[in-house]
């Protein structure tokens, strides 16, 4: 029923329900955001930026932000104790910053940099923030005329928006070109600037990638790119410290294929390591990114298999989690097994059980890139460090319930031992 609704019925149910007016501030006219036939025309647009070539040529810069990573952890090698959800955070923070703007931040040393400051205000999960955000989307788009509290700061905001200006600029004056986010999108502001010029578009067309555009969805790449998949990771080395044999199963994996690749971690090294991608597919199973999935009625819809008829601009919830933690669904739903994913199991998943990214036409845009840098995260570190629990483990976790990502309220302590064997 859920993959008949998401996919095949998504014409009835083609929003999210949850956004913003796209007009609310200067970082709102972004994929999320936008709804209807503006929403086709950006994602058109945006999708060619995440083709299996975009990201082998970002593979490089992975790498480079995974072995910052790994060296910044010997620092931690002698310790109790270290949160795992932080660490991870400035890994990813780095990842966007370079992937998405071509720039090196190293978040890893200065934590207080502006970029970690701008994500930590995004996620900020306070009540107070939950209660003026729930204001602003009743509001709709009212909200925009009115000053309310909750929202990220406009000093936050002005850098954010300067610091892709000046990346921009500097790129044009010097002539540099990197294949990052940053640049095709610029790309696309540039192409229809000349399309406008010669004729070929109106200047008022309202689906125009414009200068607000590029900058909005510069802000989703980065809010997007850095909190989930630094959750994704830390909870993958959570259930690799309570697993021994599996973190061992996997390093093997690693260890074999990296060799056959002359022991580099090549692009094309990770579509071999099957287990490791098991791993991913289990950690988003236990705990995905985002519980569960709004949609907004566009058009009376009759539920599949019912006579329940749902009017227009009614929402329905699609709950992940209760899915993908079924027993009937996935057999001993709280453990932790890689091998439902094998490639011989994995078939007999129920369509429509598991969709940690979505499903349908509104599936994460960013999926490839995010499992791309999960896949690299974790090949480094277990290459060379065993994850372990410690004192401050919490077994089992608890979910922040102000947050409405699924993340834990206490974090995620680990410790970790270097290993003996020489990492590739």
């Amino acid at each position: 029923m859920i993959e008949q609704i998401t996919i095949k019925d998504f014409p009835f149910a083609s929003d999210r329900g949850i956004s913003d007016d796209p007009r609310a501030t200067p970082l709102s006219m972004h994929l999320i955001n936008t709804r209807n036939d503006h929403w086709r025309s950006l994602r058109n647009k945006l999708t060619p930026t995440f083709t299996s070539g975009k990201l082998k040529g970002m593979h490089g810069q992975l790498l480079d932000c995974a072995d910052s990573l790994v060296e910044h952890m010997k620092t931690i090698e002698s310790a109790e104790t270290f949160e795992a959800r932080d660490l991870m955070a400035c890994f990813t923070t780095d990842v966007i910053a370079s992937c998405a703007f071509g720039l090196n931040i190293d978040t890893l040393t200065d934590r207080n940099s502006l970029f970690r400051a701008f994500g930590k205000a995004t996620f900020n999960f306070s009540p107070t923030r939950k209660i003026f955000r729930t204001i602003r989307r009743l509001l709709g788009p009212l909200a925009r005329f009115i000053s309310l509290p909750g929202g990220i700061k406009p000093k936050l905001i002005e850098f954010f928006i300067k610091a892709v200006d000046d990346t921009v600029e500097y790129r044009k004056k010097n002539g540099v070109v990197r294949q990052d986010f940053l640049h095709l999108m610029n790309e696309l502001v540039e192409k229809e600037r000349e399309m406008v010029s010669n004729g070929q578009m109106d200047p008022n067309d309202p689906h125009m990638f414009d200068h607000a555009t590029l900058v909005s969805n510069a802000f989703v790449f980065f809010v997007a790119g850095f909190e989930t998949t630094a959750t994704t990771i830390s909870y993958a080395l959570y259930e690799l410290a309570l697993n021994q044999q599996i973190q061992e199963d996997l390093h093997k994996e690693i260890v074999t294929v990296s060799a056959k690749h002359n022991g580099k971690l090549t692009f094309e090294a990770f579509q071999d390591m099957k287990y490791l991608d098991q791993v991913i597919s289990e950690t988003l199973r236990l705990y995905p990114p985002v519980p569960a999935l709004t949609r907004k009625v566009t058009k009376d819809y009759r539920v599949p298999h019912t006579d329940v008829v749902l009017p227009a601009g009614s929402f329905m919830t699609l709950p992940i989690v209760a899915l993908q933690l079924d027993p009937a669904l996935f057999p001993d739903p709280l453990t932790f097994n890689p091998d439902r994913f094998s490639e011989e199991k994995g078939q007999t998943i129920v369509k429509g059980s598991y969709m940690p990214f979505g499903s349908g036409p509104r599936i994460c845009i960013g999926a490839r890139f995010a499992k791309l840098e999960i896949q690299v995260a974790l090949a480094k570190i277990i290459l060379k460090y065993n994850i372990m629990k410690c004192d401050k483990t919490q077994v089992p976790l608890t979910r922040c319930k102000a947050s409405f990502m699924n993340v834990p309220d206490k974090g995620i302590w680990l410790k970790i031992k270097p290993r003996t064997t020489a990492a590739a």
